[in-house]
């Protein structure tokens, strides 16, 4: 994401994300959940609701993903540019508790990027939940809340504690069993629940650097590190460091970003859980160097696995359709050498494999 013709390219994105969802009445690319239920073990139930937190006066978009024995809703997925498996629109939950794995995603993309895993992760008996992060998603941006970081694990702890309160959903959830997965700016927000401290002083030194620059040049918005102001940088330094959620026992840190306003290992002096930092080794939004290798390097406790060939940062993304394919190449076309449902499934084996057994 180096160059400044992707503002206009994710304005042309959105323009065609929603004529597509107007048009794509009948998709043609949808799995039948007979077909699906073949190969998975239960099929997926979706649902969303906004919540407002009036305390920091922000509206929170949720998805919520689970898994179900009823298809007879209407199948959610007709609606999106995606190749994802069929979903069951508000279908009837399933007896017994599940784990809760919480999703994070990155800057300037909304709850709905990362739903190939969302699916696949209720398909094998987790109850998934993503918000969109408010201000900073692809059709809210609000230039200060691509910066002001802290209000993404503040978003993950206030609808942790709205579902762990709501009738509807206490009685499925299993809350000694409750997981993050976090992508780009997500796993940061991952990585913040879990104890490590961001300092801010250094995030503005390293945004004054050549690399700085090109990791903070954001298609978009182009260039967020003037919105790293002393006001942010002092609210940030003395209002929100320990942003620590101790519910949550299990991290999965997939291509984080910020890495750079990381140099000490006292900065995760916090941590008592395990980390799965997974990167990409062609990521070049998030550099490994100064990022997913970085992190972990400096949290003891941290696992690292590196997805070798020409894999980039975007692979964490939804597979899409030929026509969003088309208009937004730079994050849903791969190199010719990589197939990305193949990708996910890897990803989502490492994923579950690693969660059922930390969430045993």
């Amino acid at each position: 994401m180096h160059n400044h013709n992707r503002v206009s390219l994710y304005s042309i994105f959105s323009f065609v994300l929603l004529t597509i969802i107007a048009c794509n009445g009948i998709n043609h690319e949808t799995i039948s959940f007979k077909s699906y239920l073949k190969t998975h073990k239960y099929a997926v139930g979706q649902t969303n609701f906004t919540i407002i937190d009036s305390l920091r006066n922000r509206p929170l978009k949720t998805e919520i993903w689970y898994p179900t024995k009823d298809t007879t809703k209407v199948n959610s997925v007709t609606e999106y540019p995606f190749k994802l498996p069929p979903t069951s629109k508000d279908a009837d939950f399933i007896s017994g508790k599940h784990s809760l794995i919480l999703l994070s995603h990155g800057t300037g993309g909304n709850r709905i990027s990362q739903m190939w895993l969302a699916c696949e992760l209720a398909s094998n008996g987790f109850i998934v939940l993503s918000v969109d992060h408010y201000g900073n998603t692809l059709d809210n941006k609000i230039p200060e809340n691509f910066v002001k970081v802290w209000d993404r694990p503040l978003d993950i702890s206030f609808m942790l504690n709205n579902i762990l309160n709501n009738s509807k959903y206490n009685s499925i959830i299993d809350s000694t069993k409750i997981g993050m997965v976090g992508f780009s700016l997500g796993g940061y927000t991952t990585i913040a629940l879990a104890g490590g401290i961001l300092d801010y002083n250094l995030l503005k030194e390293f945004s004054n650097t050549k690399e700085g620059k090109s990791e903070f040049n954001l298609p978009e918005m182009g260039d967020v590190s003037k919105f790293i102001k002393p006001e942010i940088i002092k609210r940030g330094n003395n209002n929100f460091k320990n942003l620590k959620d101790d519910r949550i026992t299990s991290f999965i840190a997939l291509a984080p970003a910020i890495g750079q306003g990381f140099q000490q290992k006292e900065q995760f002096k916090n941590i008592n859980n395990p980390i799965l930092i997974i990167g990409a080794e062609k990521d070049k939004r998030t550099p490994n160097e100064t990022n997913a290798k970085h992190y972990h390097k400096l949290i003891k406790s941290s696992k690292y696995i590196e997805l070798k060939g020409k894999i980039g940062h975007y692979i964490f993304m939804n597979e899409a359709k030929n026509g969003l394919k088309r208009v937004a190449p730079l994050i849903f076309k791969d190199d010719k050498t990589v197939n990305r449902n193949k990708i996910h499934k890897k990803i989502s084996k490492i994923v579950i494999d690693y969660l059922d057994k930390e969430l045993k």
